[in-house]
């Protein structure tokens, strides 16, 4: 598509220029020619003969510090829709998404993305990249519809129900599980979230064997972390309920936490006392439990890389160069008996995901797979939710979104054929896309 710059003092010689500019272009549409033409005369109408700069660019010519796509729309002048007209939406409130928004993205505030997000659960990649467009925006897609119309009409009396997103590697299982997220916070639900199972057994900060349960190995630092996060993101929903414990613990001689007392003093005590960390976390998830199914909460347990729980190999050591399992940690425990379906009042959505297993076990994405005999019989009966590649308006809502925040300023991804080579490039794989199009 031809493009040029004028500075005019009228608009007959911006008009000429317009034409000239166009003689070269075969591929020029006789109606965008005519309505070059009429934007001109229209603008005349306007007295607004004052120097200004026009752009004649992919067809359309509008004059740069005068008049926006609004403001030549008020003029009854034919201007195509915008890309930000089509892949963005102004329904922010998730409970609201439903198969009208698919495709579209939403944009999330800074603050709720802080108390939501700030201790986990987005991808590093896909964080980073936010903060360099300046704002968090996330795609609303089927499988989070599809989730979210099942919660809408969940019955709340029935054993919990509970949803696995599968899907391969890049397939946007964690964003999905964001927006998961971000409906529940919306609608509600004290939030049981889990970012990521894998690093509490590949990369702990801290292990040491369990005072209270004999043969289990506690994780202090870790427990400590998830107690701040679960704190972050219910603090003034955990005040309203105002939850109290319905038995005594006895941490040791000097310190109990009585019965009726506010569940707020066992995370108080877990964020202060990190060797007891472990035990208020196992404490805290069997309190909202019985919280849940006496009508006082209701919950939404959100676990990304839940398979990790089944894992055959860690990388805790013992001092006899022996590995401990995954399933010998209390956190393990605690977080396994939440997921079980014997309460009511809440609902329990995870993700299965290669990357949470060992290399040699990442041949396949089913949840069958992936979660191995023991953590499919653990969830049995369960719904299984696939996240797949990006579908053809997923993919241009996904270039258009790059476009629009500069992100992808390469000419030709505005083309058919652009958009095309980079579909096929990507194999519409969201992770293969955000790199293939990050140095263009």
């Amino acid at each position: 598509m031809a493009q040029a710059h004028f500075k005019v003092r009228n608009f007959s010689a911006a008009l000429e220029s317009c034409n000239h500019a166009l003689q070269n272009d075969l591929s020029e549409d006789t109606k965008i020619i005519s309505l070059k033409r009429r934007c001109l005369e229209q603008l005349a109408q306007q007295n607004c003969q004052d120097k200004v700069m026009y752009d004649v660019e992919i067809g359309f010519l509008l004059p740069r510090k005068l008049f926006s796509t609004t403001k030549l729309k008020i003029l009854n002048i034919p201007v195509p829709e915008s890309i930000t007209d089509t892949f963005r939406t102004n329904e922010t409130n998730p409970v609201n998404h439903s198969k009208d928004h698919d495709g579209q993205f939403y944009s999330i505030p800074e603050s709720v993305k802080k108390r939501l997000f700030g201790g986990g659960g987005l991808t590093k990649e896909y964080d980073e990249l936010s903060k360099t467009l300046n704002g968090l925006s996330i795609m609303i897609r089927k499988p989070a519809i599809e989730l979210i119309s099942y919660l809408n009409q969940t019955n709340f009396d029935a054993p919990v129900p509970r949803y696995v997103l599968y899907g391969k590697t890049g397939t946007g299982k964690t964003i999905s599980l964001a927006h998961i997220l971000h409906y529940g916070s919306c609608a509600g639900f004290v939030l049981v979230h889990v970012p990521w199972v894998p690093v509490w057994f590949r990369f702990p900060k801290g292990v040491t064997p369990s005072v209270a349960h004999p043969n289990k190995y506690d994780h202090p630092i870790e427990s400590v972390e998830w107690l701040r996060h679960f704190s972050t993101q219910n603090g003034s929903l955990m005040q309203n309920l105002e939850l109290k414990t319905t038995e005594t613990y006895v941490w040791s001689k000097r310190e109990v936490t009585a019965e009726g007392s506010p569940l707020s003093e066992l995370i108080d005590l877990g964020l202060n006392r990190a060797k007891y960390a472990t035990d208020c976390v196992a404490a805290l998830l069997g309190e909202l439990k019985k919280a849940a199914m006496s009508k006082r909460c209701r919950i939404l347990v959100v676990i990304d890389g839940f398979n990790s729980f089944f894992s055959p190999k860690s990388r805790v050591i013992r001092e006899d160069r022996s590995f401990v399992m995954p399933t010998e940690f209390v956190l393990t425990d605690a977080f396994l008996t939440l997921t079980r379906n014997d309460w009511n009042n809440g609902a329990v959505v995870v993700s299965v995901d290669s990357l949470a297993h060992p290399t040699e076990l990442r041949e396949s994405p089913l949840p069958r797979y992936q979660l191995g005999k023991q953590g499919f019989e653990h969830l049995d009966p369960f719904i299984p939710v696939e996240v797949p590649n990006y579908d053809a308006k997923e993919i241009r809502s996904q270039i258009d979104y790059y476009i629009e925040r500069n992100w992808l300023q390469q000419p030709k991804a505005r083309t058919e054929r652009g958009r095309a080579e980079l579909s096929f490039t990507s194999g519409n794989n969201p992770y293969f896309l955000m790199k293939l199009v990050a140095p263009y």
